[in-house]
């Protein structure tokens, strides 16, 4: 998968979690501190994610915290090589 897949499964799962989303999403957005995601959200967004890609993020437990889209890209591009 390229990076521009993974962004655009990143959005996808996203979009799924919260609905609607104001702006872009581009690997330099935080999706926590940007205030796209709260912790209750957080979690869903990574259920969706590992569910759009039918693939187990192994990187990714439940002490999670790097929400930045850029880290989650080259999650995304490894768990998929």
């Amino acid at each position: 998968m390229t990076r521009e897949e993974a962004l655009a499964a990143i959005t996808k799962a996203l979009t799924e979690t919260v609905g609607s989303v104001d702006g872009d999403v581009t690997e330099d957005t935080d999706l926590v501190s940007d205030g796209m995601l709260d912790s209750l959200d957080s979690m869903t967004f990574l259920f969706e994610l590992e569910n759009g890609l039918g693939t187990k993020l192994e990187a990714i437990d439940e002490t999670y915290e790097d929400f930045r889209v850029g880290a989650l890209v080259d999650i995304v591009v490894q768990a998929t090589a």
